[in-house]
């Protein structure tokens, strides 16, 4: 076996979306084992499969420690990367609402809104041993495939992978971030005529941003902090960060950051992926 993935997340987050689409690059997945179970399975097909996924969500719980089985499997194959997938609550619950599906544990509260609140207390150990974070709450299928397919041909690099965020604050800040930088202290090319329906990747808008007093500096201390906790991160098993910017409307200076973020990454050898969530809504 060279690669494992184990996924996980919330429940209406999208895991059987993310499994499907998981399969379709080739893995081969098995889908709620009891926690205890996971570990020899995992050596049995070793052997038969270049590429397995195993699927864990809340409803493992009734069976064993997940955290624990998570742990083992890292241990035994040290290339296992956990995708963990999130949403915000109340898209969670608008998805429940609009599929009439039951949550795992509504037995055991009364309202979908406890249920949630129940499954986020009992994940918070799986959460913090995730290597990667997926929030789903403003993707859809096809831009989930476009995630799992970037983090899963990045499995097995020694080099960090650095995943890179442009978001408009008024629409949230994205759930799955490390570490979020706010952009919104610089002169906003919104407010220039001729720049207003323009974006960050523009020439236009590059040229304007490119003569802000500060923004190199800036530019130069993030990569200074992205660097240096991925070498501490790298010192510790995990190769992959996500980074997000942020601006107003997420349509300019968030974007001219990002992708000048990704340039000074790349041209130190880091590999990276850059999403620009909200530049068709700022």
């Amino acid at each position: 076996m060279k690669e494992l993935v184990i996924l996980t997340g919330y429940s209406g987050a999208g895991k059987s979306t993310a499994a499907g689409l998981i399969e379709d690059l080739g893995f081969f997945c098995i889908d709620n084992l009891p926690p205890d179970a996971t570990y020899q399975v995992a050596n049995i097909v070793a052997g038969n499969v270049d590429k397995l996924a195993i699927v864990l969500d809340v409803r493992s719980y009734l069976f064993g420690d997940v955290k624990k089985a998570i742990k083992d499997l890292k241990d035994r194959f040290n290339f296992c990367k956990v995708v963990f997938l999130t949403a915000k609550k109340d898209v969670l619950i608008q998805r429940f609402a609009h599929t009439r599906r039951t949550h795992p544990l509504s037995k055991q509260t009364t309202s979908i809104s406890e249920a949630i609140d129940l499954e986020t207390e009992l994940m918070n150990g799986v959460i913090e041993a995730a290597d990667v974070i997926i929030d789903t709450s403003q993707i859809n299928p096809h831009q989930l495939r476009e995630k799992l397919t970037n983090i899963l041909s990045s499995a097995g690099s020694k080099k960090s992978i650095i995943h890179i965020i442009s978001f408009g604050f008024k629409y949230g800040m994205p759930l799955d971030a490390d570490f979020v930088f706010d952009a919104r202290f610089f002169p906003n090319p919104f407010y220039i005529p001729e720049l207003r329906q323009k974006d960050g990747r523009d020439e236009e808008v590059k040229d304007f941003l490119k003569k802000v007093d500060g923004v190199d500096e800036y530019l130069h201390s993030i990569f200074n902090i992205v660097s240096f906790a991925a070498a501490r991160y790298e010192s510790e098993g995990r190769n992959e960060i996500t980074l997000a910017i942020g601006c107003t409307g997420g349509r300019h200076r968030s974007v001219y950051f990002a992708e000048e973020i990704k340039n000074i990454l790349e041209a130190r050898s880091y590999q990276t992926t850059v999403e620009h969530r909200d530049v068709d809504l700022g």
